[in-house]
């Protein structure tokens, strides 16, 4: 047995060994491509430069069409939102009345802050950017108020706090924060 593998190796050597030679006879030669091997390994490099190509061109298409649904998919958001805010505003007439009494406040202060400005506007420039910054957070404390109303009614009307979150559009934070306060 050992005799028969021996042979077996030593003929496999001496076949390489002419492979090899003449691989390198077809070098110095120039004629490189007439071996099988080396053509074969040309052909597929070519035909993997095709198949990045070719996909490089998918993933581009993709991406363009994913983009493309994405921003779809954010226009229908904000058109549900409007839909939904639009809905809230025809199903609570009250809320109407007391939006209008805030709105005719806010033009009210807006107008006497437009007023103090014109005054400290002739003093000096840099006042009056003070003065817009505290009037837009004066206006966000409102907005602030009347959402917390809004929760706290919502959970004394005994809804979960996923659904407040669903129905006001704010985080559970928010909500769970203004529970724990008026828990107090």
């Amino acid at each position: 047995m050992p005799l028969i593998l021996l042979a077996i190796g030593i003929g496999l050597i001496i076949y390489n060994y002419r492979a090899i030679k003449i691989e390198e006879k077809a070098k110095n030669t120039h004629e490189g491509l007439d071996i099988p091997f080396e053509r074969v390994l040309s052909n597929n490099k070519e035909e993997l430069e095709d198949y990045k190509i070719e996909i490089g061109i998918l993933r581009r298409d993709i991406a363009e069409s994913l983009t493309e649904l994405q921003e779809e998919i954010l226009e229908m958001k904000s058109e549900i939102n409007i839909l939904k805010k639009n809905e809230k505003l025809y199903e609570n007439k009250e809320e109407l009345k007391s939006d209008n009494v805030i709105n005719s406040d806010l033009l009210i202060e807006n107008s006497e802050a437009s007023k103090e400005s014109d005054d400290i506007n002739e003093n000096s420039l840099v006042k009056v950017d003070e003065e817009d910054v505290i009037s837009e957070i004066k206006f966000s404390k409102e907005t602030d108020s009347n959402k917390t109303h809004k929760i706290k009614k919502l959970l004394e009307e005994g809804l979960t706090e996923e659904q407040i979150c669903h129905e006001l559009s704010v985080s559970k934070g928010e909500v769970l924060l203004v529970k724990g306060l008026f828990k107090k």
